[in-house]
This record gives structure tokens, sequence and C-alpha cells, in this order.
């Protein structure tokens, strides 16, 4: 939800506001769009790896992308444990998501009903 405007940063708001007109005027995503992006990808792989559907490696290309992701994270000073947990949440929740978008709150974290 946004932010109700206060008048203190009156000028970068207006400024944010008009980089956004031009992004979305020449159909340009932003890094947030980007970032779920990529996650929506991963997700797919995922799934198409539960089907048995991925090309062959994908497995191993999966694996090494998830670690190398965790080891970022780890190198920032974020506890490798915790961000693997939420890694593994946050996959769960855009696999659900990928594969039925109408799925319910539970459904999409993983939760059987």
């Amino acid at each position: 939800m946004p932010r109700h405007a206060s008048g203190r940063n009156e000028q970068q708001r207006l400024r944010q506001q008009r980089y956004r007109s031009k992004l979305k005027a020449v159909a340009e995503p932003e890094v947030a769009e980007l970032d779920t992006a990529a996650a929506m990808a991963v997700a797919r792989l995922v799934v198409d790896l539960e089907r048995g559907t991925a090309v062959s490696g994908s497995k191993d290309l999966l694996d090494k992308l998830l670690l190398s992701a965790i080891d970022n994270l780890k190198r920032q000073g974020y506890n490798g444990r915790a961000a693997g947990r939420l890694m593994h949440r946050r996959l769960v929740w855009l696999k659900e998501t990928y594969k039925n978008p109408g799925a319910s709150w539970y459904a999409k974290r993983g939760v059987q009903v």
C-alpha cells in the first residue's frame, strides 16, 4: 500500500513519479519486476523437474543456482540456515502460484488441508 505524500520530500516524489511514467511509456520493468520474473523462472523449473519435463542437467543447475544464492546471502552477513528456509518457503509459494494461480493461501504455502 503506498504511503500518503507528506510534502517533506515532494521533489523526490515527483522525480520518482516522472521516472516511473517514462518506464511505463516504453514498457520497461523496474528491478523488482525483474527479480520476480527471475524467481518465477526458477519456480517454473522446479515444476518442470517435478513433472519430468525439464531438460537433462536442470536439477544440477537448479541446485547450483540456489546454493549460490544462499552463499551470496551468507557473504552479506545473513544466517545461511535462515536464508535457506526462507528460500524454500518462497519457492513453494511461487511454485504453487505458477501451478494454480487461484490456489488458496494455505495451498500456496504447501499446507495440505
